[in-house]
């Protein structure tokens, strides 16, 4: 099953993938082309090995593709550095959260605002931002507590409060469910939603289906190195395909 993207208008999609190949000694993606629109929110699924986070650390500029382009509005920044990407309104949050430990969670969420956006901001406006995305994120309250006090749900928020405070167009989500109790999911999952409703795209990989179908337009599917189905949700996860190779289900082949 394929699905095209929900590109409503003739604007180009703010992120495109265009045939990412990428090998590690074996083949990892094999001509993976993905597109999101301007506000939409797209989940990617996939058995482990399947390629996701090599897919998102190409998108991020973490490391390159052997071939194919990343498109951002339009544009070619396939040659274009992590913190380039960045400056041009991506935003990615790491699956093991790493915050400056000994620094207050302000201060860890300053950097991002000081140094993440378009140009270098004055002190007034990186800490305008910094406050603004600690609210975003449920974090305000906790401005001065210290990073390594944290516990886990409120270190993923951290690391979204830092992808925010960069005011990106897009953000990257790479498991940030991970390690949460089902409550804590539902209170990122609401969290994460009203930022898409608020106009930022979304591309997040979760292992948690509930809480991609809570937020997301699309689901793509990515196993054996390129994207096997794309639709709705419910869609994508009643598919013979998915259910197979994803959800163990069945045999893959429609009845």
């Amino acid at each position: 099953m394929s699905v095209p993207s929900t590109v409503v208008d003739s604007s180009p999609p703010v992120l495109e993938l265009v045939d990412i190949h990428k090998s590690f000694g074996a083949p990892v993606l094999s001509g993976v082309d993905l597109a999101v629109a301007t506000g939409e929110a797209v989940g990617i699924i996939g058995p482990n090995g399947a390629g996701k986070s090599t897919l998102l650390n190409i998108v991020a500029g973490e490391f390159p593709a052997d071939a194919g382009s990343v498109r951002l509005d339009g544009a070619d920044i396939t040659p274009t550095r992590s913190h380039q990407r960045c400056r041009l309104g991506m935003a990615r949050t790491a699956q093991i959260p790493r915050p400056f430990e000994s620094m207050t969670v302000f201060e860890n969420v300053l950097v991002g605002a000081a140094f993440g956006g378009e140009t270098r901001r004055s002190e007034a406006d990186a800490a305008r931002f910094a406050i603004d995305a600690l609210e975003r994120s449920g974090l305000g309250a906790k401005a001065n507590d210290v990073a390594g006090s944290l516990r886990m749900l409120d270190r993923r928020r951290l690391e979204l409060a830092r992808a925010l405070a960069t005011d990106p167009r897009i953000l990257l989500l790479d498991e940030i469910g991970g390690g949460l109790t089902d409550d804590e999911v539902g209170l990122l999952v609401s969290e994460v939603r009203t930022l898409n409703d608020e106009g930022i795209s979304i591309l997040w990989i979760e292992h948690i289906v509930h809480a991609l179908e809570a937020v997301v337009d699309r689901l793509v599917l990515i196993a054996e190195g390129t994207a096997l189905a794309s639709g709705r949700p419910a869609e994508v996860l009643a598919d013979p395909t998915v259910q197979a190779v994803y959800l163990g289900i069945g045999d893959g082949v429609a009845a």
